[in-house]
């Protein structure tokens, strides 16, 4: 912690003295008394800067009233959640569980006095052999110059958030009997800080605190899960009598980015044979050959007969489509030209399907020139921002930077620049990210989070510039605050108590979808691996595998793999269901893209991803013996990326997996095995 910090643990015993009594609880509060509605408050995964956001009543999934498109000046819009009140002199109060937050804590940034505040909290209580959710509560007063940060005991909370706005609450106190104990324990950190990102700095160190370790499983190895997944995606395949092509979801369609339209190709490619990439080609003939709109961008979704549809809220008009969707398939179909060039197949790229890539490369930088943002919603007939004022278009950063690098074209480079400038901008001064998702307005949400980071990294290892590296550190300790902390308890009763399930790593999706999911949607997360190879912060390195294990905790005994990692009660608390393709493709491509073992051959560096256990038994500067034991009931595959401290000072190839070391451990087996060091080539694209 910063010079200036102050740090307790304050535990509470608590007996009930009286006679026995039904609902009751108690509360710890905690008053500001300078306080300023200009501070920052955040919640994991439930509230980013107090939700002070315009709230508009929509249904699901049915984008916002036509009158605010076309809008410059639009406020951010989102569905009903809690909030602090944007208007002066409304009540302005929140109330959430802690099974409401991805970690149960409470942040605070004082902008004035460049100062950190951060509670937290436990679970819960435990009464009657079950967890109690606590209570988290914030409060301004009228005049907005006093503030209380409460801890309820059991949590109690007036309205009950649902997966869109609010119902009534059924929580009740617990009845406390004559001699009923019950001791509680919370953290508080007070530290100088100079802006959000160092807030969030703090919280990525501490938020495991209270708490304590989790415990990730070793499931099923990575090789075993890459198996599955492209299992699952092959039989998405639609094989019409016109076209055939890689189907994201379980109908006939199409869909470009987001949940793995264009993208869902990548594990497949990589598998490297002739009969998956006749496959990939077939769906990039028909993705690319009748999804692009006039402007360059492509429409939302194909049905199989190559219509357009929409399927982002604006169903009766598909020509607006989600920013996001646009800059996946950029960055997406970039990467894969290169695969295919890495492979040795260079000559079946088709130059069509390069030049409406660079097309759509040409139709974001027409755009950023134009408006100096991409928007939540474009339309791909005239190019023009639809909806504004997110940071939905970020990937796009990413997308271009790789364009920049394929294309030999410079002025990529430059509008990534600029735009990654801009994003980055947007995050600091609001601790949050926006606009990812075609099913919600413009609530914060996980997926621009690590679309940041993986942007700013990818700018930062194409340019050399080390301020994209440090802000990308920043963006992944946003990731942090949308991923499960420890181990939740679930009531016993439901599917995912039942299985054992351990929910550290599933990553929440936003502040109206309130559920937590295996993965990042819809990529591997490789940048937080990235960032630890460069800087040796095992942060990450611990963050990436408690993702990459939370994955397996949704495959079920048949191969299928749930979207539900949830304990929210405003989502399928507990429950084991909800199959989607995305799923599958971000497990493949963390079963690709992240190294089983990561060993430094002349330094202390050293880390685990895979479902196995490793320990470095000896380093000669040139070369690690690793000890791999499997204790999975999977014959495992497993990549080994040994290489020098030296090496790991230098960007990695775009695509490094190809060229890592690999071994196989049957199911029971301890191997020894020596891993030299590796220096990855990187390919002329």
């Amino acid at each position: 912690m910063p010079e200036g910090t102050t740090a307790a643990e304050i535990t509470f015993n608590v007996r009930r003295l009286g006679p026995s009594q039904d609902s009751t609880g108690f509360a710890l509060a905690f008053d500001f008394l300078n306080w300023d509605s200009e501070n920052y408050l955040m919640i994991p995964s439930s509230v980013y800067n107090g939700n002070r956001n315009r709230l508009v009543n929509r249904p699901y999934a049915q984008g916002l009233d036509r009158n605010d498109l076309y809008k410059k000046d639009l406020p951010q819009t989102t569905a009903p959640v809690p909030q602090l009140s944007p208007n002066q002199g409304d009540v302005s109060r929140l109330e959430v569980l802690t099974g409401n937050a991805a970690t149960p804590a409470m942040c605070i940034f004082d902008r004035k006095n460049n100062r950190g505040f951060i509670l937290l909290a436990e679970q819960g209580i435990r009464k009657n052999g079950e967890i109690l959710d606590n209570g988290l509560i914030f409060e301004e007063s009228p005049d907005r110059t006093q503030a209380s940060l409460v801890v309820s005991f059991p949590g109690v909370r007036e309205k009950k958030p649902e997966f869109i706005g609010f119902s009534t609450s059924p929580d009740r106190g617990t009845t406390w009997n004559t001699g009923d104990t019950c001791s509680v324990r919370v953290q508080i950190y007070s530290f100088p800080a100079r802006d959000i990102p160092a807030l969030l700095d703090q919280f990525m160190s501490i938020r495991k605190n209270l708490t304590g370790p989790n415990s990730p499983r070793n499931l099923i190895p990575q090789s075993e899960v890459l198996r599955m997944m492209t299992d699952l995606i092959d039989g998405r395949f639609y094989r019409g009598r016109k076209h055939q092509f890689y189907c994201p979801e379980n109908a006939e369609w199409i869909s470009y980015g987001w949940i793995g339209g264009l993208m869902n190709t990548f594990p497949m490619l990589a598998l490297g044979d002739q009969r998956h990439r006749n496959q990939v080609k077939s769906t990039f003939d028909f993705g690319l050959g009748y999804g692009q709109g006039k402007s360059g961008y492509f429409y939302g979704a194909l049905n199989k007969d190559g219509k357009p549809f929409g399927r982002e809220g604006y169903d009766e008009t598909p020509e607006i489509v989600l920013t996001r969707k646009n800059a996946d398939v950029l960055y997406w179909m970039v990467k894969q030209f290169m695969l295919l060039k890495q492979q040795g197949h260079a000559e079946e790229i088709n130059p069509e399907w390069e030049q409406k890539v660079r097309y759509l490369a040409d139709a974001f930088v027409k755009t950023w020139k134009r408006e100096r943002q991409w928007g939540n919603f474009l339309h791909n007939g005239t190019g023009d921002i639809a909806v504004y004022n997110t940071s939905g278009g970020v990937m796009a950063v990413a997308g271009l930077t790789l364009a920049a690098t394929y294309f030999n074209e410079p002025s990529y480079l430059t509008t990534a620049q600029e735009a990654a400038e801009y994003y980055n901008g947007l995050f600091q001064n609001t601790g949050m990210t926006t606009g990812a998702c075609a099913d919600i307005l413009q609530n914060a949400d996980s997926e621009t989070a690590i679309a940041l980071a993986t942007s700013l990294m990818t700018l930062h290892e194409a340019s050399g510039d080390s301020v994209w590296l440090d802000r990308c550190r920043n963006a992944a300790h946003l990731v942090a605050t949308w991923t499960v902390s420890y181990d939740y308890i679930l009531p016993p009763q439901t599917p995912l108590a039942q299985h054992g399930a351990k929910l550290a790593g599933a990553v929440w999706a936003s502040t109206q979808n309130k559920h937590s999911a295996p993965g990042f949607c819809t990529q591997s997360g490789e940048v937080l691996f990235r960032l630890y190879r460069q800087s040796g912060d095992e942060r990450y390195a611990e963050l990436l595998r408690d993702v990459l294990h939370a994955h397996a905790e949704g495959i079920q005994p048949n191969g299928r793999i749930s979207e539900r990692l949830t304990y929210c009660d405003a989502d399928s608390r507990g429950s084991w269901e909800g199959y989607t393709g995305w799923n599958e493709t971000n497990g493949a491509m963390m079963a690709l893209e992240i190294p089983g073992i990561y060993v430094s051959t002349d330094s202390e560096h050293f880390y685990c991803f895979d479902h196995v256990q490793a320990t470095v038994k000896n380093r000669s500067g040139n070369s690690a013996i690793l000890e791999i034991f499997n204790p999975t009931a999977f014959a495992a595959n497993v990549s080994i990326f040994a290489e020098s401290k030296a090496e790991a000072g230098k960007p990695l190839p775009v695509i490094a997996f190809p060229q890592w070391q690999h071994v196989t451990i049957k199911a029971g087996q301890t191997i020894t095995v020596d891993c030299p060091a590796q220096t990855l080539q990187k390919t002329n694209y």
